[in-house]
């Protein structure tokens, strides 16, 4: 059980209202250490690697990261990203101030890519 930091991953798109951050090898009982998505209301992450188990989630809207009470979130159609077991994409409906993943007990080592965006059409 550790907390994962995140790293920001460099890309063409810098500084144009996009960024790419990635946790990397999250297993048994591993959270994320949040990241602040305040600025940026579109959000989708991506799940990559050995499951076994399941990955979540989570977000808080208390901007202090020691301070902070999170609940899971849930992708546009209402869903919980609660039971992640398998590698997928989905978007994050809920607009909140800090973002991290959890693993659950028997997963072994997945990659967590968060895209986010405040570049409107």
């Amino acid at each position: 059980m550790a907390i994962i930091p995140w790293r920001v991953v460099v890309t063409p798109h810098d500084g144009g209202g996009v960024k790419l951050v990635v946790w990397e090898a999250l297993a048994a009982n591993d959270t994320g250490r949040p990241f602040n998505v305040a600025a940026y209301p579109d959000k989708t992450v991506q799940f990559l690697g050995t499951f076994g188990g399941n990955l979540l989630i989570e977000g808080s809207m208390n901007p202090v990261e020691a301070d902070a009470v999170y609940a899971t979130l849930n992708d546009p159609q209402g869903n919980a990203l609660a039971t992640i077991s398998a590698a997928k994409i989905e978007n994050v409906l809920e607009h909140v101030y800090l973002l991290r993943p959890s693993a659950g007990a028997s997963v072994s080592d997945v990659d967590v890519w968060l895209l986010l965006s405040n570049v409107r059409g």
